[in-house]
């Protein structure tokens, strides 16, 4: 079969293409659907949010033992600062392991001597239990001990 010639001249040929409509360009994308590009965008600005809020609530508990145990420093009580550093730390014991809230003295005392890796108990720790509590505290224990536990 061969190909006819077209013609313009030809009537049937010029109302076809009288018919036709002439090429318009294509509308502008929309905003919806998001490219997959944007919704990964999303998604991972979703995730780093999450995870911050995560980590800085996470935090808190350590922030505030830490501030307590600055705070503590200046209490010119020793027997008052003993209390106060004991119920600190099984508090910040309680943050790792609950059940260390509820120890023996001993028990919390061998708690934190496996804690800091030392042969013997530091005296300070259950010193305020004894009448004469007249003990030197090395501040960085007490300190290492509540990064440790609250995290």
């Amino acid at each position: 079969m061969a190909n006819p010639q077209l013609n313009a001249a030809d009537p049937a040929l010029a109302s076809l293409l009288a018919e036709l409509e002439a090429n318009t360009a294509p509308a502008a994308p929309g905003f919806w659907p998001p490219a997959p590009v944007y919704w990964l965008s999303a998604i991972l600005l979703l995730a780093t949010v999450v995870a911050g809020v995560w980590l800085w609530r996470r935090g808190r508990m350590r922030r505030r033992c830490l501030l307590a145990l600055k705070t503590l420093q200046q209490e010119p009580d020793v027997e008052r600062q003993l209390q106060k550093l004991h119920i600190l730390l099984r508090n910040a014991a309680a943050q790792h392991t609950p059940a260390h809230k509820t120890e023996s003295a001993p028990a919390f005392a061998q708690l934190v001597r496996s804690t800091l890796n030392r042969t013997e108990v530091p005296a300070w720790v259950n010193a305020h239990y004894r009448p004469d509590a007249r003990v030197q505290i090395d501040w960085r224990e007490p300190r290492t001990l509540i990064k440790r536990w609250c995290r």
